[in-house]
């Protein structure tokens, strides 16, 4: 089976905090149909973030077509576990994605899965799917053994999955596509981005940062160039391997294109990307 593309709105938050309304409908009337919400205000909005309401939202994706099918959403937790759970039941959404979080030892994580495992049990009990999305630092090992490693196998797969960050995984100094034949069905979705050829720092972060470092929110911020994104299917990465490698697992649905940075203004950044994408087999943009 093909794999759907979708974007994720954070290649355009910075236009969707100007005028939300307004990028909604450009990047539906683009042509992405399939949309990821990134709320990182979810303590006090439960949709996307921007004071959208799910009639609004639900208006302006059924002129074009286009539909929700995952959100990260952050902070979720109980107190706003039941408002979120509603506004993407509103939108037709089940997946709900955990878009990051820090470990400074194994402990830590042991810990932290027995959250995840909790929310995903809650999640599955209305119709909802819990998925982890990891970025560089969760390949950081502890006791020899990845973070990301240690969740996958500390979580229940009845209530946890993932959505493997393809580039981030690279820049943990690993090959994406032999991380996702260890991860398997484990991984419902797929975050694709593209490493520039004229990237200033180097390809495994944590040659920069040190693989023994306590990584928290301002250690990543600082570990990587803004210069190091280029748009989808214009970089390095191998793309074609990893959808090729996805369609192979089975379990893959979307694969969601993500510009943390650019050069160019985001809604043109995320038209760049969607032509440079069509070049790809095995992929479906509706």
């Amino acid at each position: 089976m093909d794999l759907k593309v979708g974007i994720q709105l954070y290649s355009v938050r910075t236009v969707m905090k100007e005028n939300p309304v307004q990028t909604l409908e450009k990047v539906a009337e683009i042509g992405y149909k399939n949309i990821e919400v990134a709320n990182h205000n979810a303590a006090s909005d439960f949709g996307v973030g921007f004071g959208v309401s799910a009639a609004q939202l639900n208006e302006i994706f059924g002129r074009f077509g286009s539909k929700v099918v995952s959100a990260h959403i952050w902070p979720f937790h109980e107190s706003n576990f039941m408002q979120s759970i509603e506004y993407n039941k509103a939108i037709g959404n089940r997946n709900i994605v955990h878009p990051i979080d820090f470990f400074k030892d194994e402990a830590e994580v042991l810990k932290k899965c027995e959250f995840y495992n909790k929310m995903g049990k809650l999640c599955k009990e209305e119709g909802m799917r819990y998925i982890y999305h990891n970025h560089y630092h969760e390949y950081q090992k502890f006791n020899g053994k990845p973070a990301l490693e240690i969740i996958k196998d500390n979580t229940d797969p009845e209530y946890v999955s993932f959505e493997l960050d393809t580039f981030w995984t690279m820049r943990a100094g690993l090959d994406p596509v032999e991380v996702m034949k260890k991860f398997g069905s484990r991984i419902k979705l797929l975050h694709q981005k593209d490493f520039s050829r004229d990237a200033v720092t180097p390809v495994n972060l944590f040659d920069v940062v040190g693989s023994d470092a306590e990584i928290g929110m301002e250690v990543f911020g600082k570990s990587y160039s803004q210069d190091d994104f280029t748009e989808i299917g214009t970089g390095t990465m191998d793309i074609q391997k990893i959808i090729d490698t996805a369609k192979e697992i089975g379990s893959v649905e979307y694969i969601i294109l993500e510009q943390d940075f650019s050069k160019h203004q985001p809604l043109e950044s995320i038209r760049i990307s969607m032509d440079a994408f069509r070049k790809f087999e095995g992929i479906t943009w509706d």
